[in-house]
């Protein structure tokens, strides 16, 4: 698993929520700055106003179709992924903590393992750096199964050797741990992809996000 690239990956995220973040932003002060700008031209006497026919309105209207259309777009992505690596995380806790209780004589190693499971409580506000700690905790306990299929295989290992040692015909004994051994591997491999799905998804889809508002021609009209 390369790690780094993942977490280069969920900072490139974390950077395109904020851009977007930052012009939702801007978007906001504009509509407020244009609507100061209105209301004191509708309180100058001098000038003569058709408050029924602007391009000021018309443009503070723009924007604030803008301004909906990415705060409703940041919303969905944040909350989508965050859930995404939440449910995740809480799948591999469940996995360690099954992991925890196979009997492989290895009392002290497993113990080390268990006390640094990292679980985080759902909250309804979600922010950066609350996105940083699910990934972190994500990262965390993925190595942590790692640990632990090093643990189990170095039992494996044992077995067949005391085994072949001491001529102990306990075939079927092998072949289960054998055999759990394996689906560890799998299910290891399984939230490995996983993992990498969601952070391929939301780098790309946030990329995308961020060349859209770089290049939109209503933003460049509009707004700056």
């Amino acid at each position: 698993m390369d790690y780094n690239s993942l977490l280069t990956n969920t900072n490139i995220i974390i950077e395109n929520l904020n851009l977007l973040d930052n012009n939702i932003t801007q978007l906001k002060k504009k509509v407020s700055s244009i609507n100061k700008v209105y209301q004191k031209l509708l309180g100058n006497k001098i000038l003569v106003n058709d408050t029924n026919n602007t391009y000021l309105i018309f443009q503070t209207n723009i924007l604030k179709n803008e301004h909906s259309y990415y705060k409703t777009i940041y919303e969905l992505v944040i909350t989508k992924y965050s859930k995404e690596i939440y449910e995740l995380n809480e799948y591999l806790v469940l996995i360690l903590l099954a992991l925890h209780k196979l009997e492989i004589d290895k009392p002290e190693e497993n113990q080390q393992i268990f006390h640094k499971i990292m679980t985080i409580k759902r909250e309804g506000q979600i922010n950066y750096g609350k996105i940083k700690e699910i990934i972190n905790a994500v990262v965390n306990n993925l190595k942590l199964i790692e640990d632990y299929i090093t643990l189990f295989n170095n039992f494996v290992e044992e077995i067949k050797r005391k085994n072949r040692r001491h001529n102990i015909h306990n075939n079927n004994f092998e072949l289960t741990i054998i055999n759990k051994k394996e689906n560890i591997m799998v299910e290891y491999q399984k939230y490995c992809s996983k993992f990498k799905r969601i952070v391929t998804y939301f780098t790309e889809s946030t990329n995308a996000i961020i060349h859209q508002i770089n290049n939109s021609e209503i933003l460049k009209f509009f707004l700056t």
